[in-house]
């Protein structure tokens, strides 16, 4: 019994020790990367950068360099890309703001971009949490107000606790159906950019003439995905076109 704690402090040193070379590998590719970049070897330091984003040491910092090494040689889509990256990790980030601000206005040309409606707007920054305990409240109100009813004689309150039930029973109903697209819709609205020029089809194949051509670093919405197709939405219309030319941050 006694060489259980043992065995578990050799474990965490051995894991401890076991993150220190990937921290130094990580601060020396990024001393590189840095170094590359200030030498104007920008492809360089791009590699080096995604090389830490996969080995895991990716955050605000790397994503916005990375960014900006994409945006010194033009790829304005994957620049775009790594910056809303970068705000992911931190929202207040201002450089990487300003950069992005920068990257759009270089853009050649690009589609108006999609915007949701006024009431999907307001819906998505209401937690899915108090609709589900709006939901249970005029359930049980509801519910309750009717068992009330059902012991009173006919009169006004009866009528009243009538209109209650009414009143509580489609409220419910509305916010139920909220509910369900709040939690089934809504989280398949992802915000993507596009890599480079890609044709929109009507349907996830290549048949027929494109209904149009969505220029690099346009700020989309991918909704769906089938195999290879993504289905976008921009503020024009909708289509399906190759999954490799869309960057989902």
């Amino acid at each position: 019994m006694r060489r259980r704690p043992s065995l578990l402090l050799l474990c965490l040193l051995v894991l401890a020790g076991a993150g220190a070379p990937l921290r130094a590998s990580g601060g020396l590719m990024a001393s590189q990367a840095a170094q590359a970049y200030a030498e104007g070897r920008y492809a360089e330091a791009a590699r080096l950068y995604t090389l830490m984003e996969g080995a895991g040491l990716e955050g605000a910092g790397v994503h916005y360099d990375l960014g900006n090494c994409y945006l010194k040689q033009g790829d304005l889509g994957r620049a775009i890309l790594e910056y809303h990256r970068a705000l992911l990790y931190d929202p207040s980030m201002k450089s990487a703001q300003h950069n992005l601000e920068v990257a759009r206005r270089l853009l050649p040309a690009r589609v108006a971009r999609w915007e949701p409606s006024p009431w999907e707007s307001l819906l998505s920054r209401v937690p899915v949490l108090w609709l589900e305990v709006l939901v249970l409240l005029l359930v049980f109100l509801g519910n309750g107000a009717l068992c009330v009813a059902l012991f009173l004689n006919a009169g006004r309150l009866r009528r009243a606790l009538a209109a209650v039930v009414l009143a509580s029973l489609v409220g419910a109903g509305i916010a139920g159906g909220l509910l369900a697209y709040a939690r089934s819709v809504l989280p398949t609205h992802r915000p993507a950019v596009i890599l480079k020029p890609a044709s929109v089809y009507p349907r996830p194949d290549a048949a027929g003439q494109p209904m149009a051509v969505l220029p690099a670093g346009s700020e989309v919405v991918r909704i769906a995905q089938s195999e290879e197709w993504s289905l976008v939405l921009w503020g024009e219309g909708r289509g399906w076109t190759r999954s490799a030319a869309v960057g989902v941050p």
